[in-house]
């Protein structure tokens, strides 16, 4: 990376290529004789404002949601950027502003590596070259198509994830980059409709949505979240609504309660038969009546770990206990080579409340069992993004693991076997992740033919292939690879299955003390 910064500066200095080659060091193209830029009226909405809050919010100079409204705060934090930086005092948005505070945020967040907080880029040289040639073909300027990611590359890709409204980050991730893909050769501007959806991370088969959209003529809109609470905040954050989300089960009722879902026409749906009664009732112990959600795939939460190093860390050690992570004087064993839990609080909450001695959630005792056990790890285990969990634990990155059945089959299929994953020997949880409706969906009729879709046995057995889940269709084992649907990780023995208690129903009061554990724990 040095030696190419310095080939481009000699390379600029030299003449030897123009300013707007130079990735990483040119925004946009040259710019164009001065002339009067309009500044954003305050009141009015405007994407350049919204723009300059999300990278203001982005470097911790804003606090408040980006509206895209010239607010006061948005003033006093371009004031506060303006002053720290040297620039004329300013309290308006301009291209002048956004391409310095895209300097900045480039040179001190460690965008220079493709990271962001250290969010890794999820593809190589050759996916970040595709996404550059597929975002100059839908009119983004990304710069020279080189495979680098450069400060036009993520320019260009907040501009499409824009264009989108969808989560604007920047980042060329495997989802961005299957989004570019379906741009570029999908339904696109030919489309009849459009459905927005909304799910976690590494969480479908790109070539479900490519199907859906060819043989529908219905554009797919997708996006992710990180974890239940992101979900809530996006459902009612306002902006451009969602069709179908996907939020764990036992999130349904507060979210319900909240206005924030509405009831499923059943009626519409010609493949409701295939879903296993025994996931449906047990999908009902959140959702009571199956007004709202149904099934789309099911799995424990338990301990991952790569046996190669956890062996050199603690020789001789049995794994699959809560107390490898929760107990500290244990956790400290694997430190060395990292031990974490996964970034979704609702559940590991209550498995430290498990292995602090409460067995069965009844909030009181239970929070504060597991506040007590969390204390003891802070310091000692780590927080792992969502996003990042799959590639940690492949990647050896992470040697122990509190996290979900289906990213330890991916870590597995990426490591090439080296990942282990059990329901811990003293109680794991049983979860599902559901198929839902916000109340506020704009496309109702094509939410309803996605669910459909994905109720097709071909098709969610070409999702559990892929993302290592178990289904809840009752003929899609025919269809799924022997590899996925023998591995113990993803249908557990019954045994195993009867250590795992359902993931508990928990209060906003619940959800708020959790969260307070979360920031804590983080800290």
């Amino acid at each position: 990376m040095k030696f190419r910064t310095l080939w481009l500066l000699a390379a600029l200095s030299l003449g030897w290529i123009s300013a707007s080659q130079a990735q990483g060091f040119v925004f946009g193209t040259a710019p164009a004789p001065a002339k009067t830029e309009a500044a954003a009226p305050t009141g009015a909405r405007n994407a350049k404002v919204e723009t300059a809050q999300r990278l203001l919010t982005r470097m911790g100079l804003l606090s408040e949601a980006p509206s895209g409204v010239l607010t006061p705060a948005t003033q006093e934090a371009i004031r506060a950027f303006s002053g720290k930086h040297g620039l004329a005092p300013s309290s308006q948005v301009s291209d002048a502003l956004l391409n310095a505070i895209r300097r900045v945020i480039w040179t001190t967040q460690n965008w220079s590596s493709g990271n962001y907080k250290g969010r890794e880029k999820l593809v190589d040289a050759a996916g970040l070259r595709e996404s550059q040639i597929l975002l100059g073909k839908l009119g983004f300027n990304a710069g020279p198509l080189d495979g680098t990611f450069g400060p036009q590359t993520q320019v260009a890709t907040e501009a499409f994830q824009e264009s989108q409204a969808v989560t604007v980050d920047g980042l060329i991730t495997a989802t961005v980059l299957m989004n570019l893909r379906r741009a570029v050769n999908g339904v696109g501007a030919k489309a009849k409709s459009t459905v927005r959806l909304l799910n976690w991370p590494d969480y479908i088969e790109p070539s479900v949505l490519q199907d859906f959209e060819k043989e529908t003529g219905i554009r797919v809109i997708y996006d992710i979240f990180a974890g239940n609470d992101d979900l809530q905040t996006k459902l009612g954050a306002g902006g451009t609504p969602y069709d179908v989300v996907f939020p764990t089960a036992n999130a349904v009722p507060a979210m319900a309660a909240k206005g924030l879902l509405g009831k499923l026409d059943k009626a519409s749906l010609k493949n409701l038969a295939n879903i296993d009664p025994r996931v449906d009732a047990t999908l009902r112990a959140w959702d009571k009546n199956g007004a709202y959600s149904l099934p789309y795939m099911w799995y424990t939460v338990g301990i991952a770990w790569n046996p190669r190093l956890t062996a050199k860390a603690y020789p001789g050690h049995t794994m699959d206990a809560l107390a490898n992570v929760f107990d500290p004087e244990i956790a400290r064993r694997f430190q060395s080579c990292g031990v974490g839990v996964v970034d979704s609080a609702s559940d590991v909450v209550p498995l430290a409340a498990m292995a602090g001695g409460v067995a069965k959630w009844d909030s009181k005792n239970s929070l504060a069992a597991a506040a007590k056990v969390i204390s003891g790890i802070t310091g000692i285990v780590k927080i792992i993004p969502t996003d990042q969990f799959i590639d940690s634990l492949a990647n050896g990155k992470i040697c122990l693991a509190i996290g979900f059945s289906g990213d330890a089959v991916q870590a597995q299929a990426k490591a090439r076997g080296t990942v282990e994953y059990r329901v811990p020997s003293d109680g794991g949880l049983l979860a599902i992740d559901a198929m839902a409706v916000p109340a506020n969906a704009k496309n109702k009729r094509e939410a309803h033919l996605f669910i459909d879709y994905v109720l097709r046995p071909q098709v969610i057995a070409k999702i559990s292939n892929t993302v290592g889940y178990a289904n809840a269709n009752l003929k899609a084992g025919e269809f799924m690879s022997d590899a996925v649907k023998s591995n113990p990780a993803v249908v557990p023995t019954t045994t195993a299955l009867s250590r795992s208690s359902p993931i508990p129903i928990l209060s906003e009061q619940d959800q708020q003390e959790i969260s307070r554990i979360w920031v804590r724990f983080g800290k």
